[in-house]
C-alpha cells in the first residue's frame, strides 16, 4: 500500500449492515454467528449464513485483530519497487511470511521521511506483528517508530543503527567495496569515480563512505566528473547499467575506455550483452531470513536484537579491464 493520511470507511462494516439487513436480524447476532459463538438459534444462523453467502463477505481482518492483537500479518517497506534488488527482497520476504501463514503488507516510501512514518502509522494502525524494513532515509524516524509501540523490526541492508532493538540482515559493505577498489587499483586504475543515486538513502550512503575510505587506503580520492575517470563504481546495477549506456551514447566503449563494476547482481546484470562486473548482494535470500526472523520476535514478544551478515563477494565479468 501507499501510506496516506486520509483513512478510508471501513467497507467491512458496511457489509456487516447489509447481511443484517437481508436476514433480519441484529448487528451484533451477525458478529455472533461470524465469531462462532453458541448463543445463536440455529434457524438464525441458517439466516445468517445464507445472507453471507449471498453478499460474498469476507470478516474484516483488521477488526479481528483487535480481539486477537494480532494480525498474522507484517509489514515490508522499501524505498524502490522498480529496482529489482527491492523486487527480489520481497519476494524473499513473502516466501518466508507464507510459509509461516502470515500475509505481507508493502509500504513504498522513495526515502520521504515523512511517507515513512506515515508508513509506520498505519502498520501500528493495523497491528502487523513485525515489519522489515529493506531501506530508511537519512536520520530515519521509522524503526524507532515502531519498536516504540512494541513492534519488532529487522533492517536489511543498512547497517548498523544507534538503536540494539533492531534485527539486522546485512552484508559487509566496507568489505566488497575494499574487494571492488582493490581490483581495479591492481587492474592500473587511479581515476575512479562513484555514481550516486538521487535518493538520501542510509545505505547509499554508506556505500558512498566505504568507497572512499578504500581509495584513500591507497592514497586515491574520488574524481569528481565521468569525463575524467577511467573507473566509475556505482551505487547499484541499474545505475552503472545507466552509466554504461550514457558513455556508450557519447562516445566512450566500456571497458575499453572506461571500466564499471556495479552493486548488487541483479538477474540482468549477467545478461549476455551487458555482463556486469559487480558485488552479488543475495536478495531473495536476505529477505526470506529477515521475514523469518522478524516472525521469530514476533512470536516469541521480544525484539529480534541479533544480526547476520551475509556474503557479498565481487563477480568480475566483462565490465573491467586494465585501463588504455
Amino acid at each position: 500500500f501507499r501510506p496516506s493520511a486520509r483513512r478510508p470507511a471501513d467497507p467491512g462494516m458496511a457489509r456487516l449492515v447489509d447481511i443484517a439487513e437481508r436476514a433480519g436480524v441484529s448487528k451484533s447476532t451477525v458478529s455472533n454467528v461470524i465469531r462462532g459463538s453458541a448463543l445463536v438459534a440455529d434457524e438464525t444462523r441458517r439466516k445468517v449464513e445464507r445472507a453471507i453467502a449471498e453478499t460474498g463477505y469476507r470478516p474484516n481482518a483488521i477488526a479481528r485483530s483487535l480481539q486477537a492483537r494480532s494480525s498474522n500479518a507484517i509489514g515490508l517497506v522499501v524505498p524502490d519497487l522498480t529496482n529489482p534488488f527491492f523486487a527480489q527482497l520481497a519476494v524473499g520476504v513473502e516466501r518466508a511470511a507464507g510459509a509461516l501463514g502470515f500475509a505481507v503488507l508493502t509500504a513504498h516510501t522513495e526515502c520521504v521521511a515523512e511517507t515513512e512514518n506515515a508508513a509506520a502509522l498505519a502498520f501500528i494502525d493495523r497491528r502487523v506483528d513485525g515489519v522489515v524494513i529493506g531501506g530508511l532515509s537519512l536520520g530515519a524516524l521509522l524503526p524507532k517508530l515502531l519498536l516504540d509501540h512494541g513492534v519488532p523490526v529487522v533492517l536489511v541492508g543498512a547497517g548498523e543503527i544507534d538503536d540494539a532493538r533492531p534485527g539486522i540482515i546485512d552484508h559487509d559493505t566496507e568489505a566488497a567495496m575494499e574487494a571492488v577498489v582493490r581490483h581495479l587499483y591492481e587492474l592500473g586504475h587511479r581515476r575512479i569515480g562513484f555514481v550516486a543515486h538521487a535518493l538520501r538513502e542510509h545505505a547509499g550512503e554508506r556505500r558512498r563512505l566505504a568507497f572512499a575510505a578504500a581509495l584513500a587506503r591507497r592514497g586515491l580520492v574520488p574524481v569528481l566528473t565521468e569525463a575524467e575517470a577511467t573507473a566509475l563504481v556505482a551505487h547499484d546495477d541499474l545505475h552503472a547499467i545507466a552509466a554504461i549506456d550514457r558513455l556508450e551514447r557519447a562516445g566512450r566503449r566500456v571497458p575499453a575506455d572506461v571500466s564499471i563494476i556495479g552493486f548488487d547482481d541483479v538477474p540482468l546484470a549477467s545478461h549476455q550483452r551487458i555482463q556486469l562486473t559487480t558485488v552479488r548482494a543475495d536478495a531473495v535470500a536476505m529477505g526470506h531470513r529477515a521475514g523469518e526472523m522478524v516472525i521469530t520476535a514476533a512470536s516469541s514478544g521480544r525484539p529480534a536484537a541479533e544480526r547476520e551478515i551475509m556474503a557479498s563477494p565481487l563477480v568480475v565479468r566483462a565490465t573491467t579491464r586494465a585501463p588504455a
